[in-house]
């Protein structure tokens, strides 16, 4: 148990807060790039104070629902999502992608499951989600580009949330391969939607992601010996990759327009 308090710690102190801010300025660049002819100003700073709110309250948030949930653990979960309901003026499939794995991290925290495999994947694919949800408060066009590419941000860092998990050696109902099948199942549909939807130039962000889940497919779990200093290599290793991913979808989405 103590292994798996300082791991949660470490994961929710540097990753998920360091995903909230690759979040932010792809979905600022994205915008930039997409409508360079109108930019509301006004919306930019709405968004980035929303963003200033969860990224200073997403560790409290997360640690006092996975270990109280009490009232006011769900209040403060609720002021920061409840803004996040304008979105519902822009109705679409597209809104799956936020509810999706925000439905399934609730359902979690109130069956007293908050440190559970589903609990921490779609908690990290929530906070994947508010790519989408920033560039719509911010003004973008809703593309199907911008769609497309959003469920597979999602779905590549659930990918990484469950390898995560898989590797861990208090984690028996998981095993690293199992974040391979996730990839590897998604992988035709987002091939697809990056050829079609996109730029079949996109087909390059699914590289790295479809090698890593081959990879993993013959890993093991980690040894318990300095667990915490092989976990924390693990985070830092899949935050460059995350950034770098990020930077390369920037890299072709201006390449496309």
């Amino acid at each position: 148990m103590g292994n798996e308090l300082i791991t949660r710690r470490v994961h929710t102190d540097s990753g998920a807060l360091t995903l909230l801010i690759i979040n932010y300025v792809m979905a600022l660049s994205s915008l930039l790039i997409i409508n360079r002819a109108y930019l509301s100003i006004v919306r930019i700073i709405l968004v980035t104070g929303l963003a200033a709110l969860n990224f200073i309250s997403l560790v409290r948030v997360h640690l006092s629902l996975v270990s109280k949930g009490g009232l006011f653990s769900y209040l403060l979960f609720l002021v920061n999502i409840l803004p996040y309901a304008v979105l519902l003026t822009h109705p679409g499939p597209w809104l799956l992608i936020p509810i999706i794995p925000l439905v399934l991290f609730i359902l979690e925290i109130v069956r007293g499951r908050g440190r559970s495999v589903i609990a921490n994947a779609s908690g990290t694919a929530l906070i994947a989600s508010s790519f989408i949800a920033w560039y719509v408060l911010m003004g973008g066009a809703l593309t199907m580009s911008i769609i497309a590419i959003s469920l597979m941000w999602v779905i590549y860092h659930s990918f990484n949330a469950l390898y995560v998990e898989g590797k861990m050696p208090f984690r028996s109902e998981v095993k690293p391969w199992y974040s391979s099948v996730l990839w590897l199942v998604a992988l035709p549909p987002l091939a697809y939607l990056m050829c079609t939807m996109v730029n079949p130039l996109f087909l390059f962000v699914l590289a790295e992601p479809t090698a890593r889940a081959l990879v993993a497919v013959r890993e093991r779990k980690l040894s318990t010996n300095n667990l915490r200093a092989r976990v924390r290599r693990i985070g830092v290793g899949l935050l460059i990759e995350s950034l770098a991913l990020a930077v390369l979808i920037l890299v072709l989405l201006y390449i496309i327009s």
